[in-house]
Parts: C-alpha cells; sequence; structure tokens
C-alpha cells in the first residue's frame, strides 16, 4: 500500500492503529483480567503488558471505559507488565507483595455480565477495545469460579473469544505469566451410572516419565465448589501410569474433616474435576476438567486416544478390572481393586450416521441419512416407554416418530424438506424410508451432529423422578476443511461414510459420495431368465424394478457388489423395468 503524504491520521481498531494507510500494532495490551474474583469482588484485577520494541511513558495514560484509572507516572519496557488493583490491601493478602502493581487503585468495577474494556495514551491513541463475556464462547471458568481470562496472544485479536483462556493458576497469577494448560495429570475415564458391583469412579492418568503424588490435591464434580474430597497423602499415579478413586472414597458417609461427599449425576450429566494444591492445601493449579452428558448404566466415558482425546463413550470399562455391570453384586469389592489401564475403543453403534449431506449445490436439499449396520432389528424408542423415542440435536432438531424398527442393514434418510416431495424430486425408491422434515439447518462451515436414544425413566424417589435422560449414541462434528473431504462443501457430493462399524467421529473415516455416472445396462435372455449386464462399477449399486417406468415405487431386487457385472432375474409375472442406482 502506498503511504499517504497526508499528516499521518489514526484509525482505531480492537487491537490495531492504522498509521498513514500502514498497519501497525498497538503496543500496549492486555495480559490479564480477574473481572469476577471468587473469593471477594474487591480482588478485582487487570494486568498490561508492553508488546512492543521501547519504553512507553505511562504518565496521563488513562481506561477510557471498564474502570476508571489514570497512570500519574511510569514507563513501561518491553516485555514487561503493570497490574493495577481495586482494592490495594485485599490484593496483597491474596497475592503479596508484587513489584510492578501500580500506585493507587481504580474506581468502578468490571462488570460480572461483561462489558467493553478499553485503554488510551496521554495522546489520544487508542491501545486496545474490547468486549468480554461471561458465556457464549468466552471462557467460562473466569466467570467467578476461580480463574481470570488470559490473552493466549496479546499482540493478537482480543475481540476474538477464542484468543482468550481461563487461567490454569487458581486465582489468576498477576505480575507474571500465565503457565498455560499443564497435561501432567488428567481425568482420563469416568464411570457415573452404576449398580452393584460397580461404583461411580473416575481414573487419572499421569502424562509425564515421572511420578506423581497427587495426595492433597482436590477433586469434585462442579468447578463451582471444587474442592469437596481432597485426596489421602500419598496418592501415586506412576510415570506414564494410572491411578482410580472410587466413590467409596469420595463418597464416604463420614467424610473426613473438609470433605463434602458426593456421587456422579448420571441422569443430568456432570462433571470432574482436578484440583492441585500445596502442602497447606491451599489450591494451586486447576489441573483437568472435564465434563459429560447422561450415561447408561454401566458404560463410561474415557478420552480416545488414551490420555490425550477428547471424552467418548467407551465400548468397555478399561478400570483395569474384570468386573462388569452382569457380575454378582458381591464383587463389588474387587471391582475397587482396578489399578486403571489405557482405554480401548470407543463404543459404535448401535445406528450411525452414513451420509451427511451439508451442503448441496444450489436447489438441492440437505438430508441426513442413518445406517443400522448390525444384524439385529433396532427400535428407535424405548420398548418399556414407547412414546419416548430417537432422536437427532444439535446442527438439527429431529424427533423420530414412535413405533421405528429400523431392519438390519437398512439405511433410512431424514431429509430437511417433506419427505414425500424429496422421494418425488429425487427418485427415491420406496423401500428406503424417509423421515422429515427436520428444523434448523446443517451449517456450512462445520458443526456438531448427535444422535440421541432414551434411558428409562428416572422413578420416585430419585430427586429426578420424571427426567427421561438422552443417551448420546454417536456424534459427528464435521467440517469443510482439511482434513475432511473438500469436495463435500456444495460441489454435489455428501458425505459418506467409509466404515460404518469404525469410530465415526474422525474425518478419516469419512469420504465423499461422488456424483459418478451409473453404469448402463444392457440384457440378454438365458431361457425364460433376463440375464442383465453392466460395465464393472467401482462402487455398490442397488438393482430396483418397477412396473412402469413413471412410477414413485422403485423396489430393490439385491444389492450389487462393487466389482459385479451382471445379475440373473427370475421371471417375472408382469412387464418389469428395471435401473441400477447408486447406494
Amino acid at each position: 500500500m502506498k503511504p499517504s503524504s497526508a499528516a499521518p491520521s489514526l484509525s482505531i481498531g480492537a487491537a490495531a492503529l492504522w498509521v498513514a494507510g500502514m498497519a501497525w500494532a498497538a503496543p500496549i495490551s492486555v495480559s490479564e483480567l480477574n473481572y469476577f474474583p471468587a473469593m471477594d469482588p474487591d480482588e478485582e484485577f487487570i494486568e498490561l503488558i508492553n508488546t512492543g520494541a521501547t519504553t512507553l511513558n505511562l504518565a496521563g495514560a488513562t481506561f477510557t471505559s471498564g474502570v476508571n484509572y489514570t497512570f500519574a507516572s511510569g514507563a513501561l519496557a518491553p516485555g514487561d507488565r503493570v497490574v493495577v488493583c481495586k482494592d490495594r490491601s485485599k490484593f496483597t493478602a491474596r497475592y503479596g507483595t508484587i513489584p510492578n502493581l501500580a500506585s493507587g487503585t481504580y474506581s468502578g468495577r468490571f462488570a460480572d455480565e461483561g462489558e467493553t474494556v478499553s485503554f488510551a495514551l496521554a495522546s489520544g491513541a487508542e491501545m486496545f477495545r474490547f468486549a468480554y463475556k461471561p458465556d457464549g464462547a468466552w471462557p467460562s471458568r473466569a466467570n467467578g469460579l476461580g480463574s481470570s481470562l488470559e490473552p493466549l496472544n496479546a499482540s493478537g485479536d482480543l475481540t476474538d473469544p477464542a484468543n482468550w483462556r481461563s487461567s490454569t493458576e487458581y486465582l489468576g497469577s498477576p505480575g507474571r505469566a500465565g503457565v498455560g494448560p499443564l497435561r501432567r495429570i488428567v481425568i482420563n475415564e469416568v464411570l457415573a451410572h452404576t449398580d452393584p458391583p460397580l461404583e461411580d469412579a473416575i481414573e487419572f492418568k499421569n502424562l509425564t516419565g515421572a511420578p506423581i503424588d497427587i495426595g492433597g490435591w482436590y477433586l469434585s464434580n462442579t468447578r463451582i465448589t471444587p474442592r469437596k474430597f481432597r485426596i489421602p497423602t500419598p496418592t501415586i499415579v506412576p510415570a506414564g501410569g494410572y491411578r482410580v478413586i472410587y466413590e467409596y472414597q469420595f463418597n464416604n458417609p463420614s467424610p473426613a474433616p473438609g470433605n463434602t461427599p458426593f456421587t456422579l449425576n448420571s441422569a443430568n450429566g456432570d462433571q470432574a474435576v482436578l484440583l492441585s494444591a500445596d502442602a497447606n492445601g491451599t489450591p494451586v493449579y486447576w489441573m483437568d476438567a472435564v465434563s459429560f452428558e447422561p450415561s447408561e448404566n454401566g458404560v463410561s466415558f474415557g478420552r480416545y486416544p488414551d490420555g490425550t482425546g477428547p471424552l467418548v463413550t467407551l465400548a468397555d470399562l478399561s478400570f483395569g478390572s474384570r468386573i462388569r455391570r452382569f457380575d454378582r453384586p458381591d464383587l463389588l469389592s474387587e471391582f475397587r481393586t482396578g489399578p486403571g489401564a489405557s482405554n480401548g475403543l470407543p463404543r459404535v453403534g448401535p445406528i450411525v450416521f452414513n451420509r451427511i449431506q451439508y451442503r448441496p449445490t444450489t436447489g438441492g436439499d440437505e438430508f441426513v441419512e442413518i445406517l443400522n449396520p448390525t444384524a439385529f432389528e433396532i427400535p428407535l424408542f424405548d420398548p418399556l416407554y414407547p412414546a419416548n423415542t430417537w432422536r437427532i440435536r444439535d446442527a438439527i432438531d429431529f424427533d423420530f416418530p414412535a413405533g421405528i424398527l429400523l431392519r438390519a442393514g437398512e439405511r433410512a434418510i431424514v431429509s430437511s424438506i417433506d419427505p414425500a416431495q424429496f422421494r418425488t424430486k429425487y427418485s427415491i425408491p420406496a423401500t428406503t424410508r424417509i423421515w422429515g422434515p427436520y428444523t434448523n439447518q446443517l451449517s456450512n462451515s462445520g458443526e456438531r451432529i448427535a444422535l440421541y436414544k432414551p434411558d428409562p425413566p428416572q422413578l420416585p424417589p430419585h430427586p429426578d423422578a420424571g427426567l427421561v435422560p438422552y443417551i448420546l449414541v454417536e456424534e459427528i462434528h464435521y467440517s469443510p476443511d482439511a482434513p475432511w473431504p473438500a469436495s463435500a462443501n456444495g460441489t454435489g457430493p455428501a458425505l459418506q461414510r467409509i466404515n460404518p462399524l469404525v469410530y465415526g467421529d474422525d474425518s478419516t473415516n469419512w469420504t465423499v459420495d461422488s456424483v459418478l455416472p451409473v453404469p448402463n445396462l444392457s440384457f440378454e435372455r438365458r431361457g425364460t431368465d433376463l440375464v442383465l449386464r453392466w460395465p464393472a462399477a467401482s462402487v455398490a449399486l442397488s438393482l430396483e424394478s418397477s412396473s412402469a417406468p413413471t412410477a414413485n415405487a422403485w423396489s430393490e431386487l439385491t444389492v450389487i457388489a462393487a466389482g459385479t457385472t451382471e445379475f440373473t432375474v427370475p421371471p417375472a409375472a408382469s412387464a418389469q423395468f428395471y435401473r441400477l442406482r447408486r447406494r
């Protein structure tokens, strides 16, 4: 861009200045904000950092929105930080004396519900302007739960919630850089819905090469009250190994002083939270926290891949014990001896998403295809409570009709338009069931689509009596971006699952349902039989028949395996028309 010869003008944005038509990053930014302290509202603070290459004079610099404070004097060298607090005595009582605490205090408060914060030099040059929020895409733990807000990149876009994180340090780290996420000990597996011989259990994995004593740390089922159970000392998690804490420990009816017994809520979903502490019991770091949805009896959630991935429903328990749900109740004591173990594979099915048309070409229609890959008929309802049916949620909303039994190997479509209209428009055979329309639409930019089934309702005297928990069967976080197939993004093909028996939320298990010409049919007579022939195709085909070429009620005769070139049709009582379609 050619520089202007006129006097420099300033057009001030959220994280940058434009001077004489050239971009210039604002040198003063926010490096930490504690807008909603967990312990005392007067322990608010904001920390500024000089991200530039020269020392800046702070005299006369002021907050132009958020709080009221003007620097009387001072300079900020490159890379240095300065902290401004709400109440000096309370701040120092909490954090001690720090050398870079600004003189005085600010008046006003940072709004718990979020607001705009801006800061300018004495010259009027605005250094930053952004609006934080306690919800949405903004980090939630900074919202009064014991963390501050920290930008991932103080020189980056402060208006982008993806550029912020909750502090790992409990209550923040004013005056110094935050350590960021600590991947040392993680919550690796959680079992929340149990009857003897099982009980609730939380497994930890040590991702380091040295043993770690988590004795004295805190375990809880909520970030709001993270110090419910103090883990006994010593509790060693071996290098690269596992350790399990069982319900008899954290739900002891005679708890140790300071402990609050708890169980994990399987009907509503819950959390598992691990907070490290020093020898005096003072919290130090948020080590890990996971959230999970309602769960089936005897089914756990675990990280996949083991230790590093997100929490998914596991195909089998992996607490290091051979005991399972249907074993004798008196084997509970043996279950409690499980030392932990590497997580196995995620559970798949029994119904899966098989195709996702999230961005059709102009004039086309969205749809999702579900598949029963098992050898059994699957009811899409609770047989004991038939009115409670399966559902699709998140990207789209759809509740399946009552009474549906999906046959072994059957594919069915949930469309974005009226099913009859969809069938006619795309010549779908009568043997393929179509439901819809669903509400909302699949995002072109990618999102989560999830399939749920009902669990039996909670019965009295359960506090959630009447609640129908919905259990996650499958979730897919599809995307138009690599490594997901790019040609599904508006060029015609739908996303096509490669192997329905393999975990679906993995881009490597998806290709595209390419729009390829179906081979032309030819035929010959062999006695009373009709032999249909066609050039070999690289995909499976559906051979269909109809009594009239304009009829919508095409019936599938058989599935033709890829590479097959002919099929013998038995004699028919009347004239028939035949066609091949891609599966």
